[in-house]
């Protein structure tokens, strides 16, 4: 029976690993869509984010499963727990890139924008961070989930950048305004999806410690 459930868990963390990746990989293709003004792109991580919707399901009934058939200690408990409510931030993730490819969608038909460089920045530490809160929690690694927890500060440092920047920009040229405004928009998305994947490294300390930061 333990070698089961054993089991079950084990898929349990690949189906959140897969889930991680794909939420990673539509940050990555959404922010390329910015800069190329490629439109297919940004489609097709709209596209991946759709997708999620189906892992969502997937893994939150395998959790019910978990639960409802087999009879998990409390340590088992608690990652069964943390993978639901992963879960959920994980599709807030995906929530999250699809929002800005809608963006930049509308922003491919304005001709030539000039992306801030911070947002690129500010999309490789966030898709870095999903990405290691997922691994903290399938490893057990608290260490590494407190790594995730102090890099949201430089994220946020980021956005507070970026927004000064862009501030200046609509004072200094009211033309540009419109864009500044929806970068500013894609880096509070960016916030987001690194305060969702702060959410997850917490649950991932939860899981081996039973405290709830």
């Amino acid at each position: 029976m333990r070698k089961t459930f054993d089991a079950e868990l084990l898929e349990l963390n690949e189906e959140l690993t897969a889930m991680a990746r794909t939420a990673q990989d539509a940050i990555d293709v959404v922010t390329e869509s910015l800069s190329s003004e490629d439109e297919a792109a940004a489609k097709a991580a709209i596209e991946m984010t759709a997708s999620m919707d189906q892992m969502e399901r997937d893994i939150e009934n395998r959790c019910l499963q978990l639960l409802l058939r087999q009879q998990p200690v409390a340590r088992d408990l608690r990652a069964i727990s943390a993978a639901m409510k992963m879960v959920t931030d994980l599709q807030r993730i995906g929530d999250q890139a699809a929002n800005i490819a809608e963006i930049s969608l509308l922003l491919s038909g304005q001709g030539v924008v000039k992306v801030p460089q911070d947002i690129g920045v500010m999309s490789c530490k966030a898709g870095l961070m999903v990405r290691q809160a997922i691994a903290a929690y399938t490893s057990r690694d608290v260490e590494s989930a407190h790594a995730v927890v102090n890099l949201d500060d430089e994220v946020d440092e980021l956005f507070s950048q970026v927004k000064r920047e862009l501030i200046e920009e609509v004072a200094e040229n009211k033309d540009e305004a419109d864009s500044s405004i929806d970068f500013i928009i894609i880096a509070k998305y960016l916030e987001r999806v690194a305060d969702h994947a702060v959410n997850i490294a917490q649950w991932a300390i939860f899981c081996v410690t039973g405290e709830l930061q």
